[in-house]
């Protein structure tokens, strides 16, 4: 038993000297900046008649999330008939649906992080905030139309 307790005093404590002194990048990353993709329930739409709607993104644990690029995909079964266009943090989906029925479909976001300007360094990116490549995430949304 004593054994047992040694070495989980030792393992805390070498644990902890890491996390201090040796690991920055994994201590940063305790709160990490990573993308997000906001769920929301979008509208039912109607066969042949204008479809508007939305979804937006940010960057959790980042004040200066508007300062990232961000970049959508979207993969699956979207509605014929629609479109998506990316503005900023927002995904617009529009069109005259052509098929009636409930398609599901997914959005990946990527962000790359933003550019900043520095007299002694130039231009160099910020991307100590995104950790062990965590810049990319994947949410599923359903559109029905009727």
């Amino acid at each position: 038993m004593k054994n047992i307790v040694r070495r989980m005093h030792v393992l805390f404590f070498i644990s902890s000297a890491f996390l201090l002194f040796g690991c920055a990048e994994l201590f940063d990353c305790v709160a990490s900046a990573r993308p997000d993709i906001h769920s929301k329930n979008l509208n039912i739409g109607t066969f042949g008649t204008s479809y508007n709607d939305f979804i937006d993104s940010d960057i959790t644990n980042e004040t200066n999330d508007n300062a990232y690029d961000y970049f959508y995909a979207v993969s699956g079964n979207f509605p014929p008939g629609m479109t998506y266009n990316e503005q900023g943090r927002k995904l617009f989906f529009n069109g005259y649906p052509t098929q009636t029925g409930s398609f599901t479909f997914k959005v990946r976001l990527t962000v790359d992080p933003p550019y900043y300007y520095d007299q002694n360094q130039g231009f160099y990116e910020d991307g100590n905030r995104i950790c062990f490549g965590n810049d990319t995430t994947t949410k599923e949304f359903t559109i029905v139309i009727q």
